[in-house]
């Protein structure tokens, strides 16, 4: 009984994500593509419009390009509480964000400020970083290229509703919405 980004899966119906829908300003959206376009290093975050407050939901992005400067994937994706200011980021630290960030695999959000590290590198470009919400038990879970990743986010971390978020640091970062996610 899972959504999926651009397709359902089980009996239970739920509506597919679309798009990111919400993005600061130094940030472009380009259909299912994120870049951050412009400013300097310093946390934009980036919604989907569509609230998660019951079952499990599954999207991946892909990592399209880190970077201008130096190809940093210093980028963060996951979930935040719906509604916040996108020209802001840093909610991990203020409770109301819960990432794992691309470059190292830490976890953020929760109380938590790169827990679980996997080391440098951890994602490279042209990975899938994908995302697994059970709102039922308020786990988050990670995959790297559809293959469980990490520790991420016991039950009864998250508390809902919440929408799907990236915060993107660097201009250059860019990732891709992926259709159909299949995780593992």
């Amino acid at each position: 009984r899972r959504a999926r980004m651009g397709g359902i899966s089980g009996k239970r119906s739920h509506p597919a994500m679309k798009t990111w829908a919400r993005a600061g300003s130094t940030c472009e959206i380009a259909g299912d593509v994120l870049t951050k376009t412009r400013g300097g290093n310093y946390n934009r975050l980036a919604t989907t419009e569509e609230t998660m407050a019951a079952g499990v939901h599954e999207w991946e992005v892909t990592l399209t390009a880190g970077a201008t400067a130096n190809q940093s994937l210093a980028l963060y994706i996951g979930v935040a509480r719906e509604n916040l200011d996108v020209e802001k980021g840093g909610y991990s630290k203020r409770g109301d964000g819960w990432y794992i960030r691309a470059n190292d695999g830490g976890l953020w959000g929760g109380g938590l400020e790169s827990a679980d590290s996997q080391g440098t590198r951890a994602f490279v470009i042209g990975d899938r970083v994908g995302v697994r919400l059970d709102t039922g038990d308020g786990s988050l879970r990670f995959f790297k290229n559809g293959v469980a990743f990490g520790a991420g986010f016991p039950a009864g971390s998250i508390g809902g509703p919440v929408v799907a978020a990236a915060e993107l640091v660097c201009p250059g970062q860019c990732i891709t919405l992926v259709r159909g996610a299949a995780l593992g």
